[in-house]
């Protein structure tokens, strides 16, 4: 997997990880942390998340932002 289409509307980081477990269609692999992401994103080979209708807290958007960057990932709103 490449890239991730979002289209639901998200405003919290657990509804980050959410939409990504339902994406994959396997509610066992929701990420329920950040180091969890990290694994989920590396074991997809997500490169592109592009998340239609993502309105988080500051703070979840500097977490989410710290892992995306780690692993090279584009986050598009």
């Amino acid at each position: 997997m490449q890239r991730i289409l979002l289209t639901e509307p998200i405003r919290s980081k657990e509804g980050f990880y959410a939409a990504l477990g339902r994406v994959r269609g396997c509610a066992n692999a929701t990420p329920r942390n950040l180091d969890a992401l990290a694994d989920f994103l590396r074991e997809n080979h997500v490169k592109v998340i592009v998340a239609a209708d993502l309105l988080l807290e500051p703070a979840d958007y500097a977490a989410i932002g710290l892992v995306l960057r780690d692993l090279s990932i584009r986050l598009v709103r």
